[in-house]
């Protein structure tokens, strides 16, 4: 059984208008990725050169490198400073220093332990 509606003409344009918003909300969510930059809707999952590409632009923006890294792993088992002096002295927050410190971060680097 179907239901018929009567609407007045500026019902009609309300509508349609509403209709035409939801549309390109719908659009546009389907272009934006969840980083926040557009990208064509017809990719939908990432090419090896994609990929390759990402890879390289996180390197070229980092901020520590494997010298640093040793050097940070050196400066926490001294324990003479706190994570969040070695964070101010490196340029990166107290987290990432934390995470280098229990693992969670460049684990591969390994520093030996300093002899007393």
């Amino acid at each position: 059984m179907s239901t018929m509606i009567i609407l007045t003409d500026s019902q009609v344009v309300e509508l349609n208008n509403r209709i035409g918003q939801i549309q390109r909300l719908i659009e546009s969510a389907q272009i934006i990725k969840a980083g926040g930059s557009p990208q064509p809707a017809a990719i939908t999952e990432a090419t090896p050169k994609t990929v390759k590409a990402t890879v390289t632009r996180r390197r070229r923006r980092a901020s520590l490198n494997e010298a640093k890294v040793v050097e940070i792993k050196q400066r926490l088992a001294a324990g003479n400073e706190s994570a969040a002096k070695i964070a101010k002295s490196f340029g990166v927050h107290v987290s990432t220093v934390n995470n280098i410190k229990y693992g969670k971060n460049w684990a591969h680097i390994k520093v030996a332990a300093q002899p007393l």
